[in-house]
C-alpha cells in the first residue's frame, strides 16, 4: 500500500529568527482508513484534533485513505486531475469531517466519507505552544466554495485574524498557484502568522464550505509554556447551532 511517513520530522526553524524553533508535519498517515481523529498527535506533536459537524449530531474528525479504491467518495482517490500539484502526487491519508455514524463504537468508521453539507463544520487543531508558521494541503475543493472556506487563528481563546482560501489563488493576497475543483490537490506553504497577524496563535480552525479533506498540516511551534490553546474548544462549538 502506498504511504508516506506519518510526521514529518522538521529541522530546526532558523529562518522563523526564534531559537529553539521547529517545523513539524502531521500526514496522518500509520491510522487506519475511518480512525477517528482526536488525541493521536498531543504526546508527540503537542497538537489536538477535533471536528464539528454541522449537519449531524455527532463531531467525527476521521483519517480517510487516498490510495484506496471503490471508496465512499471517488473525488478523494489518487491520481488526481487538479490543483497545484502533479495528478501523480501520493497522499496516503487526509483528513476530513466524517459524514455518518456506520460502525464507529471501536474508533473506526466502517464507511470513512467526507461530509457533503454546505457549510460541512469546522476541524480545528490546538497547539501546545504558539506556532509562528502554518500551512497545509486542500483536497478536492470544488470550485464555487473558495469564497465560503477559511482559516481562523486563536490566542488565548481570542480571535486573532483570517485567511480566505480565495486567497491562496494566483493573485491572491497569499498566492500559492491553487486551482480548485473536484478531485483537485493544492498545496499551501506555510503562511507566516507573525507577519500577517503580529502574534503567534495557538489554534487554527478550518471552516469547511463543503465536501473537502487536508492533508500535510505543517507548522512552527516556539518554546514557550503550554497554552490554553484547545481549551474552549467545547464552548466555541457549543456556541454554534447545527442544522436542523
Amino acid at each position: 500500500m502506498k504511504t508516506s511517513s506519518m510526521i514529518a520530522a522538521g529541522a530546526l526553524a532558523a529562518a522563523a529568527g526564534i531559537a529553539g524553533a521547529q517545523t513539524q508535519t502531521i500526514t496522518f498517515d500509520g491510522l487506519a482508513h475511518g480512525e477517528i481523529i482526536n488525541t493521536q498527535y498531543q504526546l508527540p506533536n503537542g497538537v489536538t484534533v477535533a471536528a464539528y459537524n454541522a449537519n449531524k449530531k455527532f463531531d467525527l474528525a476521521v483519517a480517510f485513505d487516498t490510495t484506496r479504491t471503490q471508496t465512499a467518495d471517488p473525488d478523494l482517490e489518487d491520481p488526481w486531475t487538479g490543483g497545484n500539484l502533479p495528478g501523480t502526487t501520493v497522499l496516503g491519508n487526509v483528513i476530513i469531517i466524517q459524514e455518518n455514524d456506520i460502525g464507529i463504537g471501536d474508533g473506526i468508521a466502517d464507511r470513512p466519507d467526507d461530509e457533503g453539507g454546505r457549510p460541512a463544520g469546522n476541524i480545528l487543531f490546538g497547539f501546545d505552544a504558539p506556532i509562528t508558521e502554518f500551512g497545509f494541503d486542500i483536497v478536492d475543493l470544488e470550485g464555487n466554495l473558495p469564497e465560503f472556506s477559511y482559516v481562523d487563528f486563536y490566542k488565548d481563546g481570542s480571535f486573532v485574524g483570517v485567511i480566505g482560501f480565495d486567497q491562496f489563488v494566483s493573485g491572491g493576497a497569499h498566492d500559492n498557484g491553487a486551482v480548485y475543483g473536484n478531485n483537485s490537490i493544492n498545496r499551501i506553504a506555510p503562511i507566516d502568522l507573525v507577519d500577517a497577524f503580529g502574534v503567534a496563535p495557538d489554534r487554527a480552525t478550518f471552516f469547511v464550505g463543503g465536501s473537502m479533506a487536508f492533508d500535510n498540516v505543517t507548522f512552527t511551534s516556539v518554546p514557550a509554556p503550554a497554552t490554553a490553546g484547545f481549551l474552549g474548544f467545547g464552548g466555541l462549538l457549543a456556541a454554534r447551532p447545527r442544522r436542523a
